[in-house]
């Protein structure tokens, strides 16, 4: 959190730094040949015989230099998933204490466990969309305050059903955050950068995920369970004070919606000095004529959109499946609680070097390949949990080899659904696909705990995974005949 709030602090120095960042004497125009909405159009009076230069927004932010405002926009989103990241994991880390505190099973949690998927679910479908009409910026602060305050409540909880409860006001949080973190970050970066940067913003939440595997026995052991969740309260009411301080609207958003606002010019100002924001136009999207999943499943995006579901809906299976039970997995094949969890974190580990990785392919268009070879490559992982033993040093390199074939795939799907919609439905796209693939990570959790129950043996569970594993390459497969980099 510290290293954040510094980053902040100094991107915002030197953004008004001229001598850092100098204020060109001559700033070109571009004339996309397109027709947009334009900023104060009608309102504008320009002298006779004389007609100004349309700057389309995508444009403008393509042929520039990342700026520090647009820098400031990346560490203000990569720090709220971060936190989300590690919200979302501090009860998998927590079930092996809670179980013996409250004299449970593991199996006992499963309903806890699933609270918080249902509550992202719902959130990310329902909440999230909201971030196309009343603008990414308030759905943002408004997602981190609840997720904070969620938290909080969540270390007071005295039995299951008030855990349960506060679970699910946490998911409804992360929800509500993602799917507009993703939506903002990709309106204020270059599109040529644009799947690596939202890579790279998303993986902060296997980070936040790693940061509470390794950080919650040494809170658990010095301070008890409680503190492990009021860690994770405290940083988002942090992190939504620093949104509301700096994080700008997107400014495609107020173009679209409102032309008029004071806001654009600002905005404009900083993204590129000495060009006139009364001139910044939007280019027209054809066939979006409403923020909603109907738009979504119109003829021009229905290939994509159900694809994109579908795939999303296997691989988060497969992901939460794991995110809510390998700690609990480990330990009944022999680790002690402290490795167990961090052994959990390893697939957080194995996800972000991924996640990086993949963004290299799906910025040069290779994403098929890139992917349909990390999912073969996690499936053949799967399989030598049963071969090697579980006391060796292999079983650690195995979890960073299925978090590489599940939580970084994500990764890239995430960056793919930023760029399958315009920016009128972005959010509701992203949410949707979210909130849709949030069904595989419902089932996910509750059919680890129906398999708990079952005692199987932990290499013949993980085993199990080899067939969504393998239905996720299948499905990728055929993304080249409906992938649009751009739209």
């Amino acid at each position: 959190m510290l290293i954040y709030a510094l980053t902040f602090l100094a991107l915002t120095f030197l953004q008004e730094t001229k001598k850092a960042f100098p204020r060109p004497s001559n700033q070109p125009h571009y004339d996309t040949g397109r027709r947009g909405r334009t900023v104060g159009e009608g309102q504008v009076k320009m002298e006779a015989g004389t007609r100004p230069q349309r700057v389309d927004v995508d444009k403008l932010i393509d042929d520039r230099p990342i700026s520090a405002l647009q820098l400031r926009v990346i560490v203000l989103c990569a720090s709220l998933v971060f936190l989300d990241g590690y919200d979302i994991q501090t009860l998998a880390v927590s079930v092996n204490w809670l179980s013996s505190e409250w004299h449970l099973t593991r199996g006992d949690f499963t309903l806890a466990q699933t609270a918080a998927v249902v509550g992202y679910a719902s959130s990310a479908a329902l909440v999230a969309g909201l971030g196309d009409r009343w603008g990414r910026r308030p759905i943002l602060i408004s997602a981190a305050l609840l997720m904070g305050a969620a938290s909080l409540f969540t270390a007071l909880s005295g039995n299951l059903v008030q855990l349960t409860f506060w679970r699910f006001l946490t998911g409804v949080g992360f929800g509500a955050s993602i799917p507009n973190a993703t939506a903002i970050t990709s309106e204020f970066v270059p599109a040529r950068r644009r799947a690596a940067l939202i890579t790279v913003m998303y993986a902060n939440v296997a980070f936040g995920a790693v940061v509470a595997g390794f950080a919650a026995p040494l809170v658990y052991a010095a301070f008890g369970w409680p503190a492990v969740f009021i860690l994770g309260g405290a940083g988002p009411l942090i992190v939504g004070l620093m949104l509301w301080l700096g994080l700008p609207e997107s400014v495609s958003f107020l173009i679209e919606k409102r032309p008029a606002d004071k806001r654009i010019a600002a905005i404009v100002s900083r993204l590129a000095p000495g060009v006139d924001s009364r001139t910044v136009t939007l280019a027209t999207r054809g066939g979006v004529k409403q923020q909603s999943v109907f738009t979504l499943l119109a003829p021009g995006y229905r290939p994509r959109t159900l694809l994109l579901w579908v795939g999303v809906a296997l691989n988060m299976f497969s992901l939460y499946f794991l995110i809510s039970w390998l700690p609990a997995l480990l330990n009944t094949a022999g680790w002690s609680p402290a490795d167990a969890s961090r052994g959990g974190v390893m697939l957080q580990i194995g996800g972000i070097i991924s996640g990086l990785i993949m963004a290299w392919y799906v910025d040069r268009r290779r994403t098929v390949p890139a992917m349909v070879t990390a999912y073969l490559v996690t499936a053949a992982s799967f399989g030598f949990f049963s071969i090697l033993p579980a006391d060796s040093g292999f079983w650690w390199l195995l979890l960073l080899a299925i978090g590489a074939g599940t939580s970084g795939t994500q990764f890239a799907f995430n960056a793919l659904s930023a760029a399958f919609y315009p920016s009128p439905i972005r959010s509701t796209g992203v949410g949707w696909a979210v909130g849709v693939g949030r069904i595989g990570a419902i089932l996910g959790p509750a059919f680890g705990g129906f398999i708990l129950s079952a005692q199987l043996a932990t290499p013949y569970v993980l085993g199990l995974l080899i067939i969504p594993v393998l239905l996720c390459a299948f499905c990728v497969m055929f993304l080249p005949r409906v992938w649009r980099e751009t739209d």
